[in-house]
């Protein structure tokens, strides 16, 4: 399920350095650095590369390369259980100090005809494109297709076709496409099993197969492509809507040119029809296909009680720290079963964490000044004592919501909105909100006409009174 994958050691101790110079990796290494600092070595497929100034070493290659000598074949859950062991020793470094910062999930379905017509009808994923990869010389039509991303692209290619213009041997009358999310930042990696980072020994865990699995399956049924639709029963309005609904051109023009309501009901509707019609022309064998080779590279325990392919690949059966993160964090998984990327996720109007109006906060009490202690409450984002996660002396927790802070930065104290987008933002924004708030509130009420000084009968909490009565003077 894993092909290409990136590491990174950093704060080497001396031992630590010592024990990789006298590895099998470098051992054919003449240890002399190149003009930025690296040692380079390669090894079984792998590029190594060790600077003794920053006391840190980058590993990058294919598992099944490392394995096998080529990536043809991808490595099953037994079969890492073997190779991940023997990865760290050639590096001479524990599987814990070796952290992924990037990979390739992976998995190949073998169609019974070429699979150059299944990627030519490729549309787009989330609005992204699927670009066409330049054919080779010894090639007259693309073999790759990629819809980039920020954080990850979704890659297919005829595989076998691949392998033969590097030499390697293929079965006569054998088909193959490989299906690839390649990850392009650890986070992307971190966000699949709610980790704040993933070791080389945690790729020996049946929950991150699992949450792996589940992942490349949401990928594959969010990309569009062009298939046969059935029209039957549908109105004029709907047959066009569900012809034209396969071009992203089509709704960037309806978001720029509607109102945001009309969109967003065109966009349930087209996801309706679609369905309608897949119901009525049934999976195609791509569609069929893609479970059984998930099943085949999951651990035992991974697979479901009844052998059904639906049920084992369930996300609730197969990944409930995705379905835990989805609690915690409602707009990662916003537009989980639209599958069509229309939605950028967010908080639901009727959220706790969402700041009411200021005719809803302000409350007159009886002849006492406005109360504005509420507004210094503790965050409705908090979670309670049962939900926070174990507090370690070394990790460093948000002052809002106590996730770990997975950012270098020492002076960081809430959520990072690169890491978490709009949660980020909500963990920031429920401890600066109540001093602004109430500032606001003390300016309106100072800013009116009145016949003595208001300020020593306003309500405000000690700890920010002294603060909001000299801002607002």
């Amino acid at each position: 399920m894993l092909d290409a994958c990136t590491f990174v050691a950093g704060d080497l101790l001396p031992e630590e350095m010592a024990a990789i110079g006298r590895s099998e990796a470098f051992a054919g290494c003449d240890g002399e650095p190149d003009k930025f600092g690296w040692i380079r070595a390669n090894h079984k497929g792998l590029t190594l590369m060790l600077s003794t100034e920053r006391a840190k070493l980058k590993v990058k290659g294919s598992l099944p390369t490392f394995a096998n000598g080529n990536n043809l074949e991808l490595l099953t859950y037994a079969q890492m259980q073997r190779t991940l062991p023997a990865f760290a020793a050639a590096v001479g470094l524990p599987m814990n100090r070796l952290v992924i910062v990037g990979g390739e999930l992976s998995v190949d379905i073998e169609p019974s005809t070429s699979p150059q017509s299944y990627l030519e009808t490729l549309q787009h994923h989330k609005h992204s494109k699927f670009c066409m990869v330049l054919p080779s010389s010894t090639s007259a039509r693309p073999l790759e297709y990629v819809a980039v991303h920020t954080e990850f692209n979704l890659k297919l290619y005829n595989k076998n076709k691949w392998a033969k213009q590097l030499g390697l041997p293929v079965l006569a009358g054998h088909h193959k496409l490989r299906y690839e999310i390649v990850m392009k930042q650890a986070r992307a990696i971190n966000a699949l099993w709610n980790r704040s980072q993933t070791t080389l020994a945690d790729l020996l865990s049946p929950e991150f197969y699992a949450a792996a699995a589940a992942e490349l399956e949401q990928r594959w049924k969010e990309i569009v492509r062009e298939q046969p639709l059935d029209f039957t029963g549908l109105k004029k309005y709907d047959r066009l809507l569900l012809a034209a609904g396969y071009k992203a051109e089509y709704w960037r023009g309806l978001k720029a040119d509607s109102p945001l309501v009309t969109y967003k009901r065109t966009r349930k509707r087209h996801r309706e029809l679609v369905e309608g019609s897949r119901k009525r022309v049934g999976l195609n064998e791509y569609d069929q296909r893609l479970p059984l080779a998930l099943a085949a590279l999951l651990p035992p325990v991974a697979t479901s009680q009844n052998d059904t392919f639906l049920h084992t690949f369930s996300p609730v059966e197969i990944s409930p720290l995705r379905i835990e993160r989805a609690a915690a964090a409602p707009s990662l998984v916003n537009d989980a079963s639209g599958g069509d990327g229309a939605s950028g996720g967010g908080l639901p109007a009727s959220s706790p964490c969402q700041p009411a109006d200021d005719d809803e906060r302000e409350q007159p009490t009886n002849g006492r000044g406005p109360d504005l202690t509420n507004r210094y409450a503790s965050s409705p984002c908090q979670p309670d004592d049962d939900e926070r996660e174990p507090t370690t002396t070394a990790a460093r927790r948000c002052h809002t919501c106590d996730r770990i802070l997975t950012s270098t930065s020492s002076r960081a104290k809430f959520c990072s909105e690169l890491e978490w987008d709009k949660l980020g933002k909500r963990c920031r924004n429920a401890a600066s909100n109540p001093l602004h708030n109430t500032l606001r509130a003390v300016k309106r009420i100072l800013s009116q006409s009145t016949l003595f000084d208001q300020r020593p009968y306003l309500r405000i909490p000690e700890p920010i009174r002294a603060a909001v009565l000299a801002a607002a003077a």
